[in-house]
């Protein structure tokens, strides 16, 4: 979810399957929760862990202050933010197995607005024992269903790239050369690999200086009656919802954003072929070549 903004030694992974895990708790009960020890460690994978020194170290970095700049909050403008992610974390003396976590929601509502939101598997995070694994899996996971602007008639091959200066923001680490760089990238794409079977080439472009990362997709529905594909369904609601709904007539986002997919994965949505058509020009390709007529369906 945050690409790389909230500082983290390089060769931490617990902050970032923390911050994931406290999100998740955050859309299920609001901004401030209680949350049980024998819960947070199973959240985090970490149900054998008796030594809770690394939860606690874990927390202490997502109370460190962040800058953020453009953003908006409460329908005005900010221009420069610095608070922490994690607000406040108190264990009361009269139920100790128990943390009581507060978000801070402008940074929350920053991080949506600079980076956007994956949906992702905490079982699949937990998994990894790298930051360079699981920095790329949400990588990954976020550009899936986006489409390249090299190529954007294939949709069957899935692309980003990310300059050295960005590797290093996302790692928290302070690679002077590309080389030094792919030993830690190759890393978190085996790990990625073992993990999950998901295979992500890997390629240095010399001339422009940026590592170009690119897997193949398989056109897959999420269902019968879905008339678009899964790597496009998370891109097509979120342009949706920023390009049709206007915001002040929804008061949770998060709900309407659901109730809309939702209604996409079955076939619900009013006009949705007419809104998709809009989308698919927008992201500059040919309607035509995205629908094949013999099903109905699109294909991009």
């Amino acid at each position: 979810m945050t690409d790389g903004y909230v500082p983290k030694p390089p060769k931490q992974v617990l902050p970032d399957r923390l911050l994931n895990a406290l999100y998740y708790k955050y859309e299920k009960e609001g901004t401030t929760f209680k949350i049980s020890l024998v819960e947070l460690k199973s959240l985090l994978g970490l149900e054998n862990e008796k030594d809770n020194r690394r939860i606690y170290q874990a927390i202490s970095i997502l109370q460190r202050p962040i800058q953020i700049r453009d953003f908006t909050y409460n329908k005005k403008e900010i221009s420069w933010i610095s608070s922490p992610f994690l607000a406040k974390a108190v264990r009361y003396r009269e139920s100790t197995n128990y943390i009581e976590f507060t978000i801070e929601p402008m940074v929350l509502e920053a991080f949506k607005q600079k980076v956007g939101f994956t949906p992702l598997n905490l079982d699949i995070c937990n998994q990894f024992k790298t930051k360079y694994g699981l920095k790329l899996y949400e990588l990954y996971r976020r550009y899936y269903s986006l489409p390249h602007k090299e190529d954007v008639q294939n949709c069957k091959v899935g692309v980003f790239k990310k300059s050295l200066e960005e590797i290093n923001f996302l790692f928290g680490t302070s690679y002077r050369h590309p080389s030094q760089a792919i030993r830690s990238i190759k890393r978190g794409l085996e790990e990625i690999r073992n993990n999950t079977g998901i295979f992500i080439h890997l390629f240095f472009d010399k001339e422009n200086r940026v590592f170009v990362f690119s897997w193949e997709r398989d056109i897959k529905y999420p269902n019968q009656h879905c008339i678009i594909p899964t790597h496009q369904v998370e891109a097509f609601v979120s342009w949706y919802m920023a390009n049709v709904i206007e915001e002040d007539s929804v008061k949770n986002q998060s709900n309407y954003r659901q109730l809309i997919k939702e209604r996409v994965l079955n076939n619900t949505l009013y006009n949705l072929s007419e809104f998709y058509r809009f989308y698919l020009q927008e992201g500059g390709k040919s309607v035509e070549e995205c629908f094949d007529n013999s099903r109905g369906r699109f294909t991009c």
